[in-house]
């Protein structure tokens, strides 16, 4: 279990570096227009590490959250799901603030979709802060779930 925490954590850290990136990356909506979303690049060579990231968190909360009393587990549960909904609303208002700022800038027509100007709000602090919630959220749902005894 400890190497499983040491992954987690390593992964975990360059897991929020891409996310930060995306805010770093993001160019803003009231600057020149380029030729593209160079943060694609950023993506591709790092979603190994976000789909290793779902991973290890949700067996890492499983195995942790296995010994927690059932009545324990529901408290976690509901806890986390409650982080989950103020992450998304957050989320939520901060891109709505900022596609309203697009706007009603020169660059309106790029107020919609994936672009330079709207990385910010699908990769950001509180996308990833989400992510981990989530998958908390399943990792203790999961712990209900009998485990599998290995047979040698």
């Amino acid at each position: 279990m400890e190497k499983l925490m040491k992954a987690w954590f390593i992964v975990a850290l360059i897991t929020f570096i891409l996310f930060k990136l995306g805010e770093v990356m993001t160019t803003t909506y009231d600057g020149t227009a380029s030729e593209g979303n160079l943060y694609w690049v950023v993506l591709i060579l790092g979603w190994p590490f976000i789909l290793l990231f779902i991973w290890i968190t949700i067996r890492l909360t499983r195995t942790v959250v296995a010994s927690v009393h059932p009545l324990g587990k529901i408290g976690l549960l509901l806890g986390l799901i409650l982080m989950a909904m103020i992450s998304w609303t957050t989320n939520l208002t901060q891109a709505e603030s900022l596609r309203a700022a697009i706007r009603s800038s020169e660059h309106a027509r790029f107020s919609e979709g994936w672009n330079q100007f709207t990385n910010i709000i699908y990769m950001n602090q509180l996308t990833f802060f989400l992510l981990t919630v989530s998958c908390m959220v399943i990792g203790v749902m999961w712990s209900y779930l009998p485990k599998k005894e290995r047979t040698e």
